[in-house]
């Protein structure tokens, strides 16, 4: 080989290089930026899943489920699910309406297992109970075929308030799937 072809080789090895060195900055910084500055929200059948914008490291998503009153269609009751900024852990807010009775406290029954949380405060759109998030909790809800809120009216009667469990599974996968991706730019450059 003369002296004319190396460097012609030498040139186009630097060149093909050059190509995919720039190629794989390309994508990293591609996938460390993509989605960055917009906030999602999806829906899996009767729950919804909110996710801030990757930029907001603080914050995370969270997913939600109306009780609506199929009758009239107003809301009674509401479920969310996912962490506040500051604290550890998971929590589950429930709200219902102003019509219960406080001391009782509400309940959440799951399959034919219900447990009974208090009420932490009583603001203008309802109650709200704050439940702390465990594994047996979330693969109770995971597994569940009903799952009901259990109220005592003004009148001392118990309501039951039916949740839907539809999507449930699904919205809890995709929650786990984009909270691991926000919160690890290893993984936002394979997304």
């Amino acid at each position: 080989m003369n002296d004319q072809m190396r460097t012609w080789l030498t040139r186009g090895l630097i060149a093909l290089g050059g190509l995919v060195v720039g190629l794989a900055l390309g994508w990293i910084w591609h996938g460390a930026a993509s989605g960055g500055d917009v906030a999602r929200m999806s829906f899996y059948n009767d729950w919804r899943l909110v996710c801030p914008a990757d930029k907001d490291e603080k914050a995370s998503c969270g997913m939600t489920a109306d009780l609506v009153d199929p009758r009239s269609g107003t809301k009674l009751a509401q479920l969310a699910l996912g962490s506040q900024p500051g604290k550890t852990g998971e929590e589950l807010v429930i709200s219902v309406p102003l019509t219960v009775l406080i001391p009782p406290g509400v309940g959440l029954q799951i399959g034919s297992d219900t447990k009974t949380y208090s009420y932490q405060t009583c603001v203008a759109t309802g109650c709200v109970s704050i439940v702390k998030v465990d594994d047996a909790l979330l693969k109770s809800l995971d597994g569940a075929s009903s799952a009901a809120l259990v109220v005592t009216a003004q009148n001392g009667r118990g309501v039951s308030l039916p949740v839907s469990v539809k999507g449930y599974s699904d919205a809890r996968k995709a929650f786990n799937s984009i909270e691991a991706r926000r919160h690890s730019w290893w993984r936002r450059l394979w997304s």
